[in-house]
């Protein structure tokens, strides 16, 4: 089982390399209890079939955060440092090796791209969270963003509450929740369930991509259209509505 969670390159190994050295060579009580007891429990415990049965009742997708509790990186760095002080070079050696047999080239994934601000957020997001502040006079808001949004729209400013945020993105957590059941998953938008469910959750705005379908316009249910900003639709309840 430990094996289907151990990562990419060599961390397992190179980590198992590091407790083995500090079992043999810490002294400190203190230090081993930390670096050496704690870990080497939390395997165990890990590898129980009783354990994972018990954790199961309650959820089983989760189970890998266990080895959370497992000071992976400071243990290789205490156990490379405790090297450095008996051998030097060969500690910076091992240490410059497994920085590379551990890790991944970043730019190679597929979701780096070059930064279009110095914020490192996409611009619609930038964009769009400035008009709707602007709009609200810079007082916290609720709004109803697109999925492609909810990711950054946090990154950027903590004064724009929304319905729902990462957590529906993911298909395999297979969360509900009435706005985005409404707002993402169908084709066509249903205008009239997505006014009724943006304001069940005292939402105040709705932002829309121009490009999705919609069976009718929002403004028929008590939304005021303010303007489209980098593709975006935005709508904001009236007063009357709120």
């Amino acid at each position: 089982m430990l094996a289907k969670y151990r990562g990419s390159g060599l961390l397992l190994f190179v980590y198992l390399a590091a407790l083995v050295y500090l079992l043999v060579r810490e002294k400190d009580r203190t230090v081993r209890a930390l670096y050496v007891y704690l870990p080497l429990t939390v395997l165990i415990l890990f590898m129980l079939p009783p354990v994972y049965a018990l954790y199961s009742r309650i959820e089983t997708d989760t189970y890998y955060r266990l080895l959370w509790l497992i000071p992976m990186g400071m243990s290789i760095l205490y156990a490379g440092l405790k090297l450095a002080g008996r051998h030097t070079r060969i500690a910076i050696a091992v240490l410059c090796a497994a920085f590379v047999l551990c890790g991944t080239y970043t730019y190679k994934n597929i979701n780096i791209s070059k930064a279009a601000n110095r914020l490192h957020l996409p611009y619609q997001t930038v964009d769009v969270c400035d008009f709707l502040l602007r709009d609200s006079g810079g007082k916290q808001i609720k709004a109803a963003m697109p999925a492609e949004l909810v990711q950054t729209v946090r990154q950027y400013t903590s004064k724009i509450n929304m319905p729902f945020g990462r957590e529906m993105t993911v298909p395999r957590w297979d969360y509900w929740n009435e706005v985005y059941d409404v707002m993402e998953k169908p084709d066509t938008v249903d205008v009239q369930k997505l006014a009724a469910a943006a304001r069940h959750t005292k939402c105040s705005y709705i932002v829309l991509s121009s490009v999705k379908k919609r069976n009718g316009d929002l403004t028929d249910y008590g939304m005021e259209y303010l303007g489209l900003v980098d593709g975006f639709d935005i709508y904001r309840f009236t007063q009357t509505e709120q």
